[in-house]
């Protein structure tokens, strides 16, 4: 049977990339956020955090400031390698990465081939589907798609056995495409943010209560004389009154703590349980060490960046439902 070289480099240049690592930044995400401090479990304890030694205003992040650094420097690293990539990639891809062609290609051959990279390229980008798909087959099944679609672009490879091995297609022993995709779908998913918005409305709700109650009760209070200012409320009374209407905000302020802390607890575990698959192929490659992620490079770039900035956004949240909770007792400690 007629040893076909041609089609085994015609193969090579169209699933090849650079046979050089394609590093991502090295990192265990699901250990960095363990690593994140858990939110105060007290109203107390929340005080404390936001407003550090009685401080006039909320710095909140000074308690994280050896986290948000260690997670500021991943960010960093992996901006840089992308916007690194995408200087030498503008296309998001590299067409022009394979084996030496042969002097017997014909220029006319060789843009062919290029055609078909470019096309492989787009479809594996804008179509996850297909790249699970094309993941999933056989190595004949594989070469045999690769071969119509050699076909479609002018070449036609003779039929019989490659002198060499086909190398298989960079990145497609991990479905990475599954796993990012899937990712990436995951962080659309607003129930829990939803569920977290429903929580905080009726606590708003029950401190427009409290402001109503104190408003009312003023309210109640006779007019009394005061000297040149003309008739007024007692004012003694009246602090008295906005004091009771902080205490009850604040005690308002403790029980909504109380109720989003396990809602907290869920969104950093729904976090892990999402990341974990693609953090633990990350690792199991060595972070790109010596790997190469192939077409599949940017999407993994993309879904490490939202592993990290995702994490920068529970913080985020966790900060903000303290300081909200934890302004309450400020005000009742304000004379």
């Amino acid at each position: 049977m007629r040893k076909n070289s041609f089609f085994t480099l015609c193969l090579l240049i169209l699933l090849s990339q650079l046979s050089v690592a394609q590093p991502i930044v090295a990192v265990d995400a699901v250990a960095l956020l363990n690593e994140l401090p858990q939110p105060c479990s007290t109203f107390p304890e929340a005080y404390a955090r936001v407003y550090p030694n009685g401080s006039a205003s909320a710095n909140t992040l000074a308690f994280y400031q050896n986290w948000t650094h260690k997670l500021e420097n991943h960010i960093q690293q992996s901006q840089a390698i992308s916007a690194n990539f995408y200087r030498q990639n503008p296309m998001g891809y590299n067409t022009a990465a394979a084996q030496p062609v042969a002097n017997n290609v014909s220029p006319a051959q060789k843009a062919a081939m290029d055609n078909a990279t470019r096309e492989m390229a787009q479809k594996m980008l804008s179509d996850p589907a297909f790249a699970q798909k094309f993941a999933q087959m056989s190595e004949a099944e594989q070469q045999a798609y690769i071969a119509q679609q050699l076909s479609k672009n002018g070449i036609k490879p003779a039929v019989g056995t490659p002198n060499s091995k086909v190398a298989a297609p960079a990145g497609m022993d991990v479905d990475w495409m599954g796993m990012t995709t899937t990712l990436m779908q995951s962080m659309a998913d607003m129930s829990m943010t939803e569920a977290q918005g429903a929580v905080q409305e009726r606590y708003a709700q029950k401190h427009e209560e409290v402001q109503k109650w104190a408003d009312a009760e003023i309210k109640k209070l006779p007019l009394i004389a005061m000297g040149e200012y003309g008739r007024d409320r007692d004012p003694t009374k009246v602090k008295a009154i906005q004091l009771q209407a902080r205490n009850k905000h604040a005690e308002v302020a403790s029980a909504m703590l109380k109720e989003m802390l396990p809602l907290l607890a869920q969104f950093r575990k729904a976090f892990s349980d999402k990341i974990s698959a693609l953090n633990a192929a990350f690792k199991q490659v060595e972070y790109g060490k010596a790997y190469n992620f192939g077409l599949f490079y940017t999407q993994v770039l993309q879904a490490q960046a939202f592993m990290l900035t995702g994490q920068h956004s529970l913080l985020s949240n966790e900060i903000a439902v303290m300081e909200e909770c934890a302004r309450w007792e400020r005000e009742r400690k304000t004379p």
